[in-house]
């Protein structure tokens, strides 16, 4: 079993030899500027390539449902789609994080965002491979969760999206809206450590600070067909967009 120290230091390990294999190819400066966005897109100019799209919400809104069901949609229309979650709780730090969840193991609030941040880092290249080999990823939750979580738990929202940087900016973010009342009615509400009602609330509020052009909001009110049809149109003319190459490859949040 690990101490909390010995979580600590393998979080800042493992994110700094990410973050340190990233810059190394994209320099920071570099990064900032348009011309060299390709740093992330060697090899894939203009070419079509799968889309990336990313689900996000309140717990219990219904993204894992509604993943599931896209996947089968675009394998149904013929198309090659893969169901991604972070946390990935089979890798070493997805390990570490379960245990967090589960409530058994307590950890520092800035030591659990790098953890989270180290997870996606993990399977950075490996998405970056699928992408542009023409595989859509339907994603249960990114870089959004772990920012809108964190800060809400009083962490400063910059220094959530620092560790960020650098990985894989969405294609299309589906936001699922539901209110923290709502979404506290449904089913196994409260059987991991975030889902209390008074947190969700913050975390909602951390979500408004976090939308930018690639969102799409659906009333995840709706009945179940409703929401899964509203996502199947959106999802579908984002897939077709980047078959046709319009939308190069970019790295999230790096102006």
């Amino acid at each position: 079993m690990f101490s909390a120290g010995s979580f600590k230091a393998l979080v800042l390990k493992k994110t700094f030899n990410f973050q340190a294999q990233f810059f190394s190819n994209c320099p920071p400066k570099k990064l900032r500027m348009e011309g060299n966005l390709n740093c992330c897109n060697r090899g894939n100019k203009k070419g079509s390539r799968g889309a990336l799209v990313v689900l996000e919400g309140l717990d219990r809104s219904g993204k894992s449902s509604q993943c599931r069901r896209l996947v089968n949609y675009l394998e149904g229309q013929g198309i090659s789609a893969e169901l991604w979650r972070f946390p990935d709780r089979n890798t070493d730090v997805g390990k570490l994080i379960s245990a967090y969840l589960t409530n058994t193991s307590q950890l520092d609030d800035h030591t659990i965002h790098l953890l989270f941040s180290a997870n996606r880092w993990e399977k950075r290249s490996l998405m970056e491979t699928k992408l542009k080999s023409g595989t859509t990823l339907i994603v249960d939750r990114y870089s959004y969760s772990g920012v809108a979580f964190s800060s809400a738990k009083g962490l400063d929202i910059e220094w959530c999206k620092a560790p960020e940087v650098g990985l894989l900016a969405p294609d299309l973010v589906a936001y699922l809206d539901i209110s923290p009342e709502k979404a506290s009615e449904r089913g196994g509400y409260g059987g991991e450590r975030y889902e209390m009602l008074e947190f969700q609330k913050k975390v909602a509020e951390s979500y408004k600070a976090l939308h930018d052009v690639s969102w799409k909001f659906v009333d995840a009110c709706q009945p179940i067909e409703d929401v899964e049809k509203q996502l199947q149109e959106i999802v579908h003319n984002c897939v077709m967009e980047c078959r046709k190459g319009k939308q190069p490859l970019s790295p999230l949040w790096s102006n």
